[in-house]
Order: C-alpha cells, then sequence, then structure tokens
C-alpha cells in the first residue's frame, strides 16, 4: 500500500521551488525596467544593450542585482529538476553551475561605456553574457529531455509551450551570439538594432524559467496522478503447502 504522505510531500516542495522561479524572475525584470527609466534619453535602448545602463546612475548595483535574482531562480529549477529525480538532472546541475558563473562575470566585470575601447573588464563581460544567453535554451532542453524520458512530453500531451519557447531562444540566440563576431574580431559597430535584438532575447530568457519550471511542476503532478501499481497477490500458506 502506497504511503500518502511521500507521494505528497515531493510535489509540496517542487510546487515551493518553482513558484521562487517566478518570484526570482519576476525581481530580475524590476531593476531592468528601472533603468530604462533612468536611461531615458541618455541610452538608446534600439542601438545599445542593457550592459550599457552601467553609466545610469546606481546602475551597476541595479544590474548586479538583476543578474543575482536569475541565478537564484536558474538553481531553484535545478534543484527542482534533482527533486523529482529527473532523468538528466546532474548534468542539468553542472550546465546551471556553469550559468551561475556566467551571471557572476556579467555582474562583477562591467562593460565599456560610452564606445570606449573593449578592456579586460568588457571582454570578460562579453563572454559571461554568451555563457548566460547560450545556456538558458539548453538547461530547458535538458529539462524537456528528461520529461520526454519520463513519457511527460509527447506530441499532442504536456508542456508544448516549452519546446517551442527554447527553440524560438536558442534561434534568437544564435543570431545574437554570431552578430557579435565581427564586433569582437574586427572592431566593427553593432547593426543598428542590436539593442531592440537584445531585448528581445533577454526577454524569452526571462520568461524560459519560469516555463521550464513550471513544465517541471506538470510532470511531478502527472506522475502524482499515475495510479499505484497493484501490490501481487498474497498467497495462503495453506494453498502453497499443498
Amino acid at each position: 500500500m502506497g504511503n500518502r504522505g511521500d507521494r505528497t510531500a515531493g510535489p509540496a516542495r517542487v510546487h515551493r521551488l518553482t513558484t521562487g522561479v517566478s518570484v526570482a524572475a519576476l525581481v530580475a525584470v524590476l531593476p531592468v525596467l528601472v533603468l530604462h527609466v533612468l536611461g531615458a534619453g541618455t541610452v538608446d535602448p534600439l542601438a545599445l544593450t542593457v550592459s550599457d545602463y552601467v553609466a545610469v546612475p546606481d546602475g551597476y548595483a541595479l544590474l548586479a542585482v538583476s543578474s543575482a535574482a536569475l541565478a537564484v531562480a536558474g538553481l531553484f529549477v535545478a534543484v527542482a529538476a534533482w527533486r523529482t529525480r529527473l532523468p538528466g538532472a546532474p548534468v542539468l546541475a553542472a550546465l546551471t553551475a556553469v550559468w551561475v558563473i556566467g551571471l557572476g562575470l556579467v555582474a562583477a566585470f562591467p562593460t565599456n561605456v560610452g564606445g570606449a575601447p573593449a578592456d579586460l573588464s568588457a571582454v570578460v563581460h562579453r563572454w559571461g553574457g554568451a555563457l548566460v544567453l547560450g545556456l538558458a535554451p539548453v538547461i530547458a532542453m535538458v529539462v524537456a529531455r528528461g520529461l520526454v524520458a519520463r513519457g511527460l512530453l509527447t506530441p499532442g500531451k504536456g508542456p508544448v509551450l516549452l519546446v517551442r519557447l527554447t527553440v524560438a531562444t536558442a534561434a534568437l540566440d544564435a543570431a545574437f551570439l554570431l552578430s557579435h563576431v565581427p564586433i569582437v574580431v574586427l572592431g566593427s559597430p553593432g547593426f543598428p538594432l542590436l539593442g531592440l535584438v537584445e531585448r528581445v532575447l533577454y526577454g524569452l530568457v526571462i520568461v524560459l524559467l519560469p516555463v521550464t519550471a513550471r513544465a517541471l511542476r506538470r510532470g511531478v503532478v502527472t506522475s502524482q496522478n499515475a495510479p499505484l501499481p497493484a501490490a501481487p497477490a498474497v498467497v495462503p500458506a495453506a494453498e502453497v503447502a499443498r
């Protein structure tokens, strides 16, 4: 006979973690919105990236808060996957660790300001940003593959939004990162709408985190509602003795 307490404790913990992902993602957005207000008229949101708000008063601190919140959201996703024993959870934990390191680099090493030549801090910042943007869809893909392995993500069933959003983020991610090759290698200026593309990608990454967490939670609920396997029939001792 199954222990109902054991079957409900796990989903409750995962629910709290996935709720924490949504809260952390919201916290990550708020400082960026404040920076857009503070930097209005100073930073062109179409041409310049979010990192350029470091030149705005309190820009460094607000960007650091946003990075820290994203790191917390990513860690919550990894812990939720680990708690549910999702296939690929160790890989997800390793990817999340690298992702958090990337966020730390982005926060600790600001980009160059006002078109100044890129120094060591700016170079480290770019590589950290590449890790953050590049690994986000990979992390979501690992979760999706784990759900597939459990039979919880099949055509016409399960969190289809997770797959679609992951593909969209990965496609825009690749285009955005490739657009930086001429900037890094040749020192050429970025294309005119670099800032707009980055903001769309940034928004996709932030939305992808709670969507991934929601998919994990739905997977746990689906497993929870699955019927327990029937206990084997007990043969009376008298029947065995015959």
